[in-house]
C-alpha cells in the first residue's frame, strides 16, 4: 500500500462524518417552521422553584409521549411538537402528581405553561383543565399573523375551496385578484415573496437545474396546492416573523397536514 493511499484511508472517517453533518443541517432547519413547543416553570404553592421535576407530554391524538426534566431553576422546554392537543403530567419528589389536560398547541406556536405543584404526604393526583383562551395567546414571539384551525378550515365557506383564500385572515393581507396564492399580498410586498411550507418542506415554487427558484423570479401561477381535506391547520405570518423563516420577505405560510390518531374513523 502506498503512503498516499494510507493517508486517504485514515482521513476517510473524518470526511464521512463531515458529509453526514452537512446533510443533517437542512433537515433540522426545515422542521423548525411547522413545529411548536411548550415551555414553562414548575413552582410550589408558595412560588418557590421546583428543580428536577419530571414533565411528560402526551399527544392525545396519537398517544405519543415525551419526557424532560426541569433544570435547576425549575424551567422545562418541550421542543419540536406537532400541532395537536396535549396532556402534561408533572411529578416531583414530595409533591402530588399534577396533570393538565386539553393543552392546545397551534402550528409553530410557543405555548407558555407554568405549573404549580402541591406538597403531599400521600399519593394523590391533581387534574387541571387548560382553558381555550390560554392556547390562543402566543407570548413567545413578536410576529404578526393568524392561526387557522381545523374548525375554520372545514367550516368557512370558500369559492372553489381554495386554501389561499383563508390567508386573508392574517393582518396586512390584501387580495389583489381572484384570491389565489398569486393574488394575495402581505404588507405591500410582492406576491413572489410569499413562501408556503407543507409540514416544514418548502412548496413555493419550481426549482430548476441552474440552480434557481424559477417561480420566485418569474411571475407565474404555479404553487404547490393541497386539498383542504388534507389540511389540519396552518399559520400565516405577515410581519416580524422569527429568523428561521427565510427565503422570502412576504407572507410565511406553514401548513400542517392531517396525521393519524388512535380513534377509528372513516
Amino acid at each position: 500500500m502506498t503512503i498516499k493511499a494510507s493517508r486517504w484511508l485514515k482521513q476517510t472517517p473524518i470526511v464521512l462524518v463531515a458529509i453526514g453533518a452537512i446533510l443533517l443541517v437542512p433537515l433540522s432547519a426545515y422542521a423548525q417552521t411547522d413545529q411548536g413547543r411548550i415551555v414553562g416553570t414548575v413552582r410550589d404553592q408558595n412560588g418557590a422553584l421546583v428543580p428536577g421535576a419530571s414533565v411528560v407530554v402526551k399527544n392525545d391524538r396519537t398517544g405519543e409521549e415525551r419526557a424532560v426534566t426541569a433544570n435547576g431553576e425549575g424551567v422545562y422546554i418541550l421542543p419540536a411538537l406537532r400541532a395537536s392537543q396535549y396532556t402534561i403530567t408533572v411529578s416531583a419528589p414530595n409533591f402530588a402528581v399534577t396533570t393538565i389536560t386539553g393543552v392546545q398547541l397551534a402550528v409553530g406556536q410557543e405555548q407558555k405553561l407554568d405549573v404549580t405543584v402541591s406538597p403531599t404526604g400521600v399519593s394523590e393526583s391533581i387534574d387541571v383543565i387548560a382553558g381555550a383562551s390560554e392556547a390562543a395567546i402566543d407570548t413567545g414571539s413578536a410576529r404578526m399573523g393568524a392561526t387557522v384551525d381545523q374548525r375554520e378550515v372545514v367550516g368557512l365557506p370558500l369559492n372553489g375551496r381554495q386554501l389561499s383564500q383563508l390567508y386573508l385572515q392574517a393582518p396586512g393581507s390584501v387580495n389583489s385578484g381572484a384570491g389565489t396564492f398569486g393574488d394575495i399580498r402581505f404588507s405591500g410586498r410582492a406576491v413572489n415573496q410569499n413562501i408556503v411550507r407543507f409540514d416544514g418542506v418548502e412548496g413555493s415554487a419550481i426549482i430548476d437545474a441552474s440552480p434557481g427558484n424559477l417561480n420566485g423570479e418569474i411571475a407565474g401561477p404555479f404553487r404547490l396546492q393541497s386539498s383542504l381535506e388534507n389540511v389540519q391547520e396552518f399559520r400565516v405570518d405577515s410581519n416580524n416573523f422569527p429568523a428561521e423563516y427565510g427565503t422570502g420577505t412576504g407572507g410565511q405560510i406553514s401548513v400542517v397536514t392531517k396525521s393519524g390518531s388512535n380513534r377509528f374513523h372513516g
